[in-house]
This record gives structure tokens, sequence and C-alpha cells, in this order.
């Protein structure tokens, strides 16, 4: 749901409490204020009827006078204190013959010795034609309060919140590799401007931080390589001189140690290219012969623990990815199945258009398989090795938008891979 019209819905549901209980407070005001002036009304006219009294003036038949039923003047044989009475009464109306409620006002009135009971009524407005009143004001108020934030929304929204929408436009599209933040653009609205001045600040930040690290893992890389590398190369020299079986074994492990330091050093800063979305031009890669290719080029390595391997591939299946990440899958897991299989074991590769699946005997699993894909994160935690094959596959897997699911049944371990495929020639 879009911002204004969760806006828009907001305020007119507010808009509808507060006209309705307005609603109920108007209709007590209005019917108050009309009842008062009534009775106001009829005091004026009982006030005018004892002027004239006052001044000497007789109402012949006194009763009903000239016709004027609402009004009656009659003489006590008695006296009493002036006194004023306002009382609800039916009286019949013969034209609708029926009884309609009126509002009564009598008055006690002594005059020269003589008490008057002077007495006129009136039509109520009633409570019904009242409240018919409010609801009427009130549903124009509301229907011109929907049509007003309809057009709010339709035509004044979109300039309003243009800044705002080409700020998140800019957020969506930023790469940090691009290494160009995003430059605050100018408006005239305050919040939007200190959106836009957040955004440049985190962008620029985010760039300089990206930039650092970037150069760290460049450096890293490059200035443990070459030590290593001298390293492996005065061990090769020192092999090469006459040792006893004892210095030779202490040679061989220190050439092990720095072949997984040249190997560790090697997969971080892989690990941190990936990461840092330095691969993200794809291009059709066709995986049945990359796969194909692979195998043929671990051939010997296979033959060399001794297994066997089935494969299922399907030809032409294509997938849109940088062909440095699709190399970097397909070798880390066939890698992966050799390493990690038994003596004499097997291995079993089904390529379609929906997956990618690799299979291999092995030995049951000494951690949770949650685990496997964390860093340093190892199937035995007694092998030799370095425990990033499976994080490498699943930042190449989570970067390209594939779902990656391992599963462990009867000695088998099956990492699986959904694809999208694209279509070729």
């Amino acid at each position: 749901m879009k911002l204004i019209t969760k806006f828009l819905l907001i305020y007119l549901f507010v808009s509808t409490i507060v006209l309705g209980i307005g609603g109920v407070i108007s209709y007590y005001i209005i019917k108050d204020e009309i009842d008062q002036e009534l009775k106001w009304e009829f005091l004026d006219r009982i006030d005018r009827v004892t002027y004239l009294l006052e001044q000497g003036k007789t109402f012949e038949g006194l009763e009903g006078v000239n016709q004027d039923e609402n009004l009656v003047i009659r003489s006590l044989p008695y006296n009493l204190e002036n006194n004023v009475e306002v009382t609800d009464t039916l009286i019949w109306d013969s034209r609708l013959e029926q009884e309609e409620k009126n509002v009564k006002v009598s008055a006690y009135r002594t005059i020269q010795d003589t008490t008057y009971y002077i007495s006129t009524y009136g039509n109520m407005i009633e409570s019904n034609d009242v409240r018919e009143a409010v609801i009427t004001i009130l549903l124009w108020i509301l229907g011109l309060q929907v049509a007003g934030a309809i057009g709010i929304g339709y035509f004044v929204s979109g300039p309003l919140f243009k800044p705002f929408r080409n700020t998140l436009k800019r957020i969506q599209g930023f790469q940090l590799n691009e290494s160009e933040f995003l430059k605050a653009e100018k408006t005239n609205v305050q919040e939007f401007k200190d959106l836009n001045q957040f955004v440049e600040e985190m962008t620029k930040k985010a760039v300089s931080d990206y930039k650092n690290l970037k150069e760290f893992a460049e450096n890293a890389s490059h200035e443990l390589q070459t030590p290593l590398a001298i390293a492996k190369g005065k061990l090769e020299l020192l092999t090469e001189t006459p040792l006893n079986e004892e210095q030779y074994r202490y040679v061989e492990s220190l050439e092990k140690t720095i072949k997984k330091l040249s190997r560790l050093s090697e997969s971080l800063a892989l690990l941190t290219k990936i990461e840092n979305h330095e691969f993200i031009d794809g291009e059709v890669v066709n995986l049945s012969n990359l796969i194909t290719e692979g195998i043929e080029a671990f051939k010997e390595f296979a033959e060399l623990h001794n297994l066997t391997i089935n494969t299922e591939i399907e030809n032409g299946v294509s997938i849109n990815m940088h062909p440095v990440l699709a190399e970097i899958l397909w070798s880390n897991l066939f890698q992966n199945a050799i390493r990690h299989n038994i003596k004499d074991g097997s291995i079993r590769v089904i390529l379609t258009p929906e997956k990618l699946k690799v299979s291999n005997t092995g030995n049951n699993l000494k951690v949770k398989p949650e685990q496997l894909f964390e860093r340093f994160k190892k199937a035995d935690p007694s092998s030799n090795s370095i425990g990033l094959g499976l994080s490498i596959i699943k930042r190449i897997a989570d970067q390209n938008d594939m779902d990656i699911t391992y599963v462990n049944e009867n000695s088998w371990h099956h990492l699986e891979i959904s694809l999208k495929t694209v279509k070729t020639g």
C-alpha cells in the first residue's frame, strides 16, 4: 500500500470518528437552542399581553382571542403570585388528524387586583427532524472530505512526493563497486532535505569503507602470497639437500602448512571479492560444457582416490552468471565431493534445466547440517580442509538468486542448487 493511500485512509477514518462525535454534540446544541428560542418567543408574547392589560385593554371573550387558539387569557376568581411554567404538551391538529408535540408557556399575572392566566403554545421541531438535518449536513461534509482526499491523493501527492521517490530510486540503483556516492538533491521540503543529506553521508561512508576494505583485501592477499611463495621455494631447495628422515618429515609438514596458508589466503580474498560484488557482469555460460570439461580435468585427481563418477548431464543447459563465478561454483562443488569422499567411493552429478545436483558418498557429519555453509565449519573438524569451500558456494548462490540445499541420506551427501536457465540459440 502506498504511503499517500495509507495516510488518506487514516485521515478519513479519523474524520469519520470526529464527525460522528461532532454530530451528536451538534444535535443537542441545536435542539436546545431551538427550544430556548421558542420559549423566549412565547414569553415575549405573554409580556405583550401583560402590557396591554396594564394599559386597560380588555380581551373580549378572553379565551381564543381573535380566533387565535394558541393564546388563552383567563381571569381567575382568586389571586396568585406571578409565575411562569414551561411544559411540553400534545395538541390535536385537526388538519393532520393527530396529536402534535407543542411547547406550552403559561404565566400568572396580577394586574389591578385581578390575576390573569395567560397561556400560549406552538409546534416544536421534532427530534427526528433535527437528527435528520444534522446527519444530512455531516454526510455532505464527509462526502466533500472524501472528494478532497481523493483529489489530494491523485493530483497533489505526485509533485509532493517526487523528491522522495527520486531518492528511493537512486538508493535502489546504488552500487558500491561503482565507487560513486549519492549526492543530495535540492528540495524545499525540510524532511526530504534531511533524508537526502543523510543518504549522501551514508553512501559516502559506505563507498569509503568499501574502498578501504577492497584495498586491504588486495594488499593482504598480495603481501601474504609473496612470502609464502618464497618460503615454498626455500623448502623445495631444502629438500634437494641431504636430509635425514626426521628432517624430511619436518620439511614435508612445513610444505603442507604453507600450502594450506596459501589456499586460505586465496579463499579469503576470493570470498571478500564475491561479497564486495566485484563479479556482477553476467553473461550466458554453457553449464553443460563447463561441467563436462571440469569432470575431465579432475578425472586423474578422482582416480587417485579410486572414485567412481556417474553423470546425467543434459546438453545445452545455460545460465546467466559471471563466468568466473560459474567456474568457481562448479570446481568447489566437485572438489568438495572428492575431498570429503571415502575410499572407493562414488560421485553422482545430475544437471537439468531446473537443478544441479552433486552427490557423494562419505562419512557421517560431525556438525549440524545448517552449519556447513558457515565460514571455517568443516564436516570433519580433524580434516585438512580450510572450511571455506561451501561458504564460497553459498555466497555465489545467494548473489545469483539460486537456492542451495543439503541432504544427508544413507551415507550419501547431496548438494542441490536450483537453476534459472536461459534459452540460447
